[in-house]
């Protein structure tokens, strides 16, 4: 048995130190940021057993109606990250790193960035000539993403979107341009590129919780309780991306 942060009162059995030090041993590693996160990831879906992410796949739709419009692969990080919170819990675990359940979260709305944004752009461009955009450094990563699959994260595309508010090379890009076509279609695309829409909470997201979960920060059960509001609260993120985009869609 050892204790949380030398107060031996609290003591850790040796599966949750196991738990503990398989998170820091990532964190502290030497991967790129998005190995670092693939790696949580693998981990976090390690820590859950298949009938508890049931379990908590059912909760989850159960308390908020709003959740049958995700995508099965973003209701099943949800819903993985919430079963190894629950874990936790019942473990009297609270005082442990809650990273890795921190980055299923971040994890769930980047699937559904790029499902509900990025993927219909790719779609839109698909026979067009990116040359432009992938000479321009504020549009490189998304052309790359378009053409060629090349993973985009996050806070790449929250920089893409608003260079696209901002670029002075808007109006020869062909990113841009069909961006700006696909949001005409969308019933609240304005949050997208407003000041404090998307972008900003995004970078909210990846500055208090995504970058400390991946690199040597601590994060609390308490932080963990704040991601969650800040991605499935009333106003979340995922639900925000949703009736922006459109709310029907699957």
């Amino acid at each position: 048995m050892v204790s949380i942060r030398d107060e031996w009162g609290l003591l850790l059995c040796n599966g949750c130190y196991g738990r503990l030090l398989s998170i820091w041993e990532i964190k502290a590693g030497d991967l790129e940021d998005s190995d670092r996160h693939a790696e949580l990831i693998r981990l976090l879906v390690g820590l859950s057993g298949e009938a508890d992410v049931e379990q908590a796949r059912t909760v989850l739709l159960a308390r908020d109606s709003r959740s049958t419009l995700l995508s099965a692969p973003a209701l099943t990080m949800l819903a993985t990250a919430e079963a190894v919170a629950d874990g936790f819990a019942v473990k009297m675990a609270t005082e442990l790193d809650w990273s890795a359940a921190i980055i299923g979260l971040c994890k769930a709305v980047e699937l559904e960035a790029l499902r509900l944004i990025c993927d219909p752009l790719r779609h839109a461009v698909s026979d067009l000539d990116l040359a432009t955009d992938l000479a321009d450094r504020d549009f490189r990563r998304m052309a790359q993403f378009c053409k060629k699959g090349k993973p985009i994260e996050l806070g790449t595309l929250a920089h893409f979107m608003e260079a696209t508010t901002r670029s002075q090379n808007t109006g020869t890009s062909p990113l841009a341009s069909a961006l700006r076509s696909l949001a005409l279609q969308w019933p609240r695309a304005d949050w997208l590129f407003e000041a404090d829409g998307f972008v900003a909470q995004v970078r909210t997201l990846t500055k208090n919780y995504r970058n400390p979960a991946a690199h040597t920060a601590l994060l609390s059960h308490a932080e963990y309780r704040s991601c969650v509001e800040v991605v499935q609260g009333k106003d979340g993120l995922l639900w925000k991306m949703l009736t922006s985009v459109d709310s029907t869609r699957r």
